[in-house]
């Protein structure tokens, strides 16, 4: 074994005659089934006789794939290597009479040397939460409890949901995707072209107006970029949205709190956990930042490539549940898949890099996790589901019984972190900003 650069090694294996023309034979075996030879059943010819017919090497490249699996795992126990990806194979010698060599080039699982974990110097920022950011929760809140109620007035205003019936034209004709009925549009959120909205204001409940506009020059339909366009609209109704008083009846309403108090309570306590939680992570990434500047290690790029790959995957797992799938991302973005991967590789790397200085201390530490811990931490997760019906819960245990092997490697990468964490001079700070925060009702 030869060690290269960037984490790569060469594997030099060499074989005699002997295994060579092992190898050839059962090569013979398992091809000769499929020979036809004058003179002998189909299957049954002898070996020197088919090579007599197609030449002494006809076995040769048959054997070599018989040999390159099982020497490449032969050597892969012997060095006690951890390959990342698939070897690169070199055919270097090959002689029926004095074996052959062949060369493994693979990734390897990188070789970190750690840098200083202890005694680092961090700061952390000292989490804020204020009536205002509690009262901005109440708001979203209560723009969710909100309903449309037909308008006592009769013509258009700013803000209003008209409900509308319109068909454009552009040269007198009308042009595909260009008309719609009982469309509801809110006035002034432009969601219509530009000017749209605003001629609208001041029409009357069963009118019908003319509205002149000029598609955008970027606009998405390219027959119609830059197009000007009459648009004949008839309002049909008018909405406007009710928003319900912030009071005890409202948290009564959205929650299960009795009283706005209790309620207002309950939200200042998720943005503290959530700004606990995120306060947190700022700074066990910057110490984790610092010990990888004191370490050093080098990552193959196969590595990097697999790790962002997942990155991809996760990052259209969380598309989906938007509504938004990989394909329609894609072609929405103008990118490929293979340029995003590219994209997440230098957060690919750093992930990489935090987990295998996370593993180096774990194993200079000693740090080991418990049976009962693994179980303390799944009896946890089954808690936070609620009430679960005795069949949900069994199901849910065998679930998480089938992930004990991630649950431990969590708790041991808590218990290091807080190692770290403990060890570490950390001093608090004012945030540079404190923006509200965007949080849940647990109703």
């Amino acid at each position: 074994m030869e060690k290269l650069e960037n984490s790569r090694v060469k594997l030099t294996v060499e074989i005699d005659a002997e295994t060579l023309e092992s190898a050839m034979e059962e090569a013979y075996r398992k091809n000769v089934k499929h020979i036809n030879i004058p003179g002998f059943r189909k299957g049954k010819a002898p070996r020197k006789i088919i090579e007599l017919n197609f030449g002494p090497d006809v076995f040769v490249e048959d054997a070599v794939e018989i040999l390159l699996p099982r020497l490449y795992q032969q050597a892969v126990e012997e060095t006690e290597i951890q390959p990342v990806d698939q070897p690169e194979v070199d055919i270097e010698q090959i002689d029926r009479q004095e074996g052959a060599t062949f060369v493994f080039t693979v990734d390897v699982y990188p070789e970190l040397q750690l840098g200083n974990y202890q005694g680092l110097e961090v700061e952390r920022e000292i989490v804020q939460v204020s009536d205002e950011d509690v009262e901005n929760i109440l708001k979203q809140e209560q723009q969710r409890a909100s309903e449309l109620v037909v308008a006592e007035h009769t013509a258009v205003q700013e803000g209003d949901f008209a409900v509308i019936d319109f068909i454009g034209y552009v040269d007198g004709k009308p042009f595909s995707g260009g008309a719609a009925e009982n469309q509801t549009l809110e006035i002034g959120s432009g969601q219509f072209i530009p000017g749209f909205e605003e001629q609208l204001v001041g029409v009357s409940v069963g009118e019908t107006k003319d509205i002149q506009v000029t598609f955008p020059e970027n606009y998405h339909a390219e027959h119609l970029a830059g197009q000007e366009a009459t648009f004949t609209v008839t309002v049909n109704e008018l909405k406007e949205k009710f928003l319900p008083e912030i009071d005890d009846e409202f948290a009564k309403d959205i929650s299960e709190h009795g009283t706005l108090d209790e309620l207002k309570a309950e939200i200042r306590k998720n943005l503290e956990d959530e700004a606990t939680r995120r306060t947190t992570e700022q700074m066990e990434n910057k110490l984790l930042e610092l010990i990888a500047e004191d370490s050093s290690v080098e990552i193959p790029q196969a590595m990097i490539e697999h790790q962002a790959e997942h990155l991809v995957d996760f990052f259209f797992q969380n598309m989906r549940s938007q509504g938004l799938n990989e394909e329609m991302y894609l072609e929405m973005t103008g990118q490929s898949r293979e340029e995003m991967r590219v994209q997440f590789e230098p957060q690919a790397k750093t992930q990489i890099t935090y987990d295998l200085i996370l593993e180096a201390i774990q194993e200079k530490e000693g740090i080991v996790v418990s049976e009962e811990e693994i179980e303390e931490k799944i009896q946890e997760y089954l808690n936070s589901a609620g009430e679960l019906t005795p069949e949900l819960e069994e199901r849910m245990r065998e679930y998480w019984n089938s992930q004990r092997h991630n649950v431990e490697m969590s708790l041991m990468r808590d218990k290091t972190m807080q190692l770290i964490v403990e060890s570490a001079a950390i001093t608090e700070v004012e945030p540079a900003s404190a923006p509200a925060e965007e949080g849940e009702v647990n109703a």
